[in-house]
């Protein structure tokens, strides 16, 4: 009896050890699990309702973590992105007020500054050989004081209509629009990674890229177009969260600077690795919108959320490394 208690120990060790190895099943488990506890213990937390409103968030900070694991993938991270998605607010928000008719051109007007700022971002990191976090923390501040210049203009016209069709209305009254442009971005970005050129550079520049550079990669253009990639997705972010909104605000709460790389790391992608997958992200999003939906349901001060957030991090980092070892 010993022995079989042993061997079907062991046997649980190797299958723990397999799961953490895969950790795109391991995310993917964990939210099922997480669902199926509150489930339990607060069901109103699974509701289709409150599920709904989840989706609706997940999708808006989906995006984000989508270009934030392509910049981790390479072996980047960028922490302007929250202040990027309220410059857009405030800046998009502006000029279509100024002018509701042209929403089309000065939606891709904002998606070329966004760019613009990725690259930026990305010529600082490649380039001049600057620590990601230093890079865009110093974008980010710049970012944030420019909200405030153009936020002393501010009117208080709502967003185009076809705008807020986008950020507000659901498909068949069940999937938000917002979902549809996340679930398709992700699925380009997934073939991207697994079945281009560029998505095998992103992987071979983040996992070594001097090796990479050895071996014919340009690994300071593959960092820059994964920059530019990831800001100009937390500019579209920002533009569908002024649809959602209905108007410009300087009352924002970045809940999605730290929320996307929680939602990258939880969803498998290791820190400057090249390790990880887009797929495991998608888990990870709703992991991370999910309890913080139920944090806020139970009441948790915005303080004591970012503390769980960061504990979030903290664990999953140390339990990938104890196992690594």
């Amino acid at each position: 009896m010993q022995i079989h208690g042993q061997n079907r120990l062991r046997s649980l060790r190797l299958f723990g050890g397999r799961l953490l190895q895969n950790r795109t099943a391991f995310a993917f488990i964990a939210l099922g699990v997480i669902l199926l506890i509150f489930g339990v213990l607060m069901p109103v937390s699974v509701s289709r309702g409150n599920l709904q409103s989840i989706f609706r968030e997940a999708s808006l900070l989906g995006l984000v973590a989508l270009g934030q694991g392509i910049v981790m993938l390479a072996g980047g991270m960028d922490i302007s992105v929250g202040n990027i998605m309220f410059f857009m607010i405030i800046y998009g928000g502006n000029l279509m007020q100024s002018d509701p008719n042209r929403f089309i051109p000065i939606s891709l007007l904002c998606l070329a500054l966004g760019s613009f700022i990725g690259l930026i971002n990305g010529l600082g990191v490649a380039k001049f050989k600057i620590s990601p976090i230093i890079m865009t923390l110093g974008t980010s501040s710049i970012i944030y004081g420019l909200i405030y210049i153009f936020g002393g203009a501010m009117m208080a016209s709502p967003a185009p209509e076809p705008l807020q069709f986008i950020g507000k209305k659901s498909l068949f009254k069940l999937i938000p629009l917002t979902g549809l442009f996340w679930i398709g971005l992700t699925l380009v970005f997934v073939m991207v990674l697994y079945k281009t050129t560029l998505g095998r550079k992103i992987y071979a520049v983040g996992n070594n890229s001097k090796a990479a550079w050895l071996s014919g990669i340009s690994s300071d253009s593959v960092l820059i177009v994964s920059y530019i990639i990831c800001d100009m997705l937390a500019t579209l972010a920002g533009l569908l969260l002024l649809g959602y909104l209905g108007t410009p605000t300087l009352r924002f709460t970045d809940i999605y600077t730290m929320g996307s790389i929680a939602a990258v790391v939880i969803g498998g992608i290791e820190f400057f690795s090249g390790k990880g997958s887009i797929i495991g992200v998608v888990a990870g999003v709703i992991i991370v919108r999910f309890v913080f939906n139920v944090l806020v349901m139970m009441s948790v001060p915005e303080a004591g959320r970012m503390m769980i957030e960061g504990g979030m991090i903290l664990a999953i980092v140390a339990l990938y490394k104890i196992k690594s070892r």
